[in-house]
């Protein structure tokens, strides 16, 4: 943001200056206003044509006069540039300062001015000192993506009474009303809009709405998904909420735009993993050994996966005291999944089997081979191998991590297992969910049971997991044709 605007002469000859300067948006926002402090926010995101100077303030001569300003460049269209350029330019930024960019408006004439003003001194720790930074308004993309980083992963601050520590841990809780995979991709994404800004020499922060629906339309243009244009104009929305300040992104500019791109969107429909049927899951697991703890962990994964119709993070997330079992089968409490954002709990029973493949069995073979009575149940393994020579050396036996495994190796181990038995498809972390659901549905469970048996929120999002084999095999005209 500009760290001022100055008007030299008169005011009334500076608003005509600026009306006549400004793009149309801009002269929009500050015939809105009759507060002349909220100039500085209005003017940091601007578009100058013609485009302004940018000088570099003189500094202040031992007989108290001061040195002329000295011209930087010529044809500087916003004040973002207008800071990178003052930065490229000085290279030795004084001792005890910092460089400032503003505006000044001299009898009339704008121009963007660069000085150098002395930091605050650093007295005694501030009511805010541990507070988050604030949102870099006006300034570089880089800087932009380097805050959004920063404060979207802040962490929780320790208790000490002050209220600049509860503010602090408020701004914490708030971020983490977004799933961590949600701000991973929103962190992606707003990085993707600052170098897309900067190349282009925008305004990062605040976004105009004529911008984002270009950058929108770009990507349209590049072939990317719709879904992947919507993530982004959802982290824009996210970025400009963090800031407080006004969001861009529910300009009917944008929602026209995207209306349109979804219009010409010449996309397939998503394909889905392939469902990891009872009969598959069979063939998978008989090819793999319980005699050992990789195979042991990796029959319960499988099994366990079908049997409770888990998504990859809820598998490796279980553990241990989450879990009870008896003679009758085994009783789960999954104090966190994406379908409960509130953290409720949700309850699950699997059912003791008779077969070798019964799901209780192969988790208490698990836990028994492993040795684990706390902590996460689905752990990585290392074999002891001799780095050196390749060999495992005689009697040596395999260490287990004491981390829960990744939801990523939950995926690698469901791929790496159908691999091995030569199966057919497009496997992947959703496969065993999908399997169980449309298992389910083939033999015969309707959707209100698949539904409470899959924990979704609606029988819409159910129906699209069964099968295209299944919805033909259930056709009302199967015995009619």
């Amino acid at each position: 943001m500009l760290s001022d605007v100055r008007i030299l002469g008169s005011s009334r000859r500076a608003q005509a200056a600026l009306h006549a300067r400004v793009d149309p948006l801009t002269r929009q926002r500050l015939a809105e206003t009759q507060d002349p402090a909220r100039w500085r926010e209005i003017l940091s995101t601007a578009c100058f044509t013609p485009p302004l100077p940018l000088l570099l303030a003189g500094i202040e001569l031992p007989d108290g006069s001061y040195s002329p300003d000295t011209p930087l460049a010529q044809g500087v269209p916003y004040a973002s540039a207008a800071q990178q350029m003052a930065q490229d330019h000085v290279a030795d930024i004084p001792s005890g300062f910092e460089l400032a960019v503003g505006l000044e408006i001299d009898d009339g004439v704008p121009s963007f001015l660069a000085w150098f003003r002395p930091l605050q001194s650093v007295g005694s720790r501030s009511e805010t000192a541990d507070a988050a930074p604030p949102a870099p308004v006006g300034q570089p993309a880089a800087a932009v993506a380097q805050w959004f980083s920063v404060v979207s992963a802040q962490p929780l601050p320790e208790h000490d009474g002050r209220l600049a520590t509860a503010r602090q841990a408020a701004d914490a809780y708030m971020h983490r009303s977004k799933a961590e995979n949600t701000l991973r991709t929103y962190r992606a994404a707003v990085r993707s809009w600052c170098r897309w800004a900067a190349g282009h020499a925008l305004p990062a922060l605040p976004a105009r709405s004529e911008d984002v629906a270009a950058y929108l339309a770009d990507m349209a243009l590049q072939g990317r998904r719709t879904s992947t244009i919507d993530l982004h104009r959802a982290a824009l929305r996210y970025l400009h909420h963090l800031a407080q300040i006004a969001v861009p992104t529910a300009h009917p500019m944008v929602t026209a735009t995207l209306a349109g791109i979804r219009r010409e969107a010449k996309e397939t429909l998503p394909r889905q993993k392939t469902a990891l049927t009872w009969d598959r899951l069979v063939r998978v697991v008989e090819a793999i050994s319980s005699h050992d703890l990789v195979g042991a962990r990796d029959r319960a994964i499988l099994l366990l996966g079908f049997a409770g119709a888990f998504r990859r993070s809820e598998l490796a997330a279980l553990k241990v005291d989450d879990i009870t079992v008896d003679e009758d089968g085994m009783q789960i409490r999954l104090g966190r999944s994406k379908g409960d954002p509130q953290r409720k709990g949700t309850l699950i029973g699997i059912p003791r089997g008779l077969t070798r493949n019964c799901p209780v069995l192969a988790y208490e073979t698990w836990l028994r081979q492993a040795g684990i009575t706390e902590g996460p149940v689905f752990r990585r393994i290392w074999s002891a191998r001799d780095r050196r020579a390749g060999a495992t050396p005689v009697g040596a036996p395999p260490r287990i991590g004491p981390h829960a495994l990744s939801d990523r190796a939950v995926t690698d181990i469901i791929r790496r297992r159908c691999g091995d038995t030569h199966l057919e498809g497009d496997f992947g972390g959703h496969s065993l969910r999908r399997g169980a659901i449309t298992t389910g549905a083939k033999d015969g469970y309707d959707l209100l049971e698949l539904k409470r048996f899959s924990r979704h929120k609606s029988l819409q999002v159910v129906e699209t997991y069964i099968d295209a084999a299944c919805i033909k095999a259930r056709h009302p005209g199967r015995s009619r044709f």
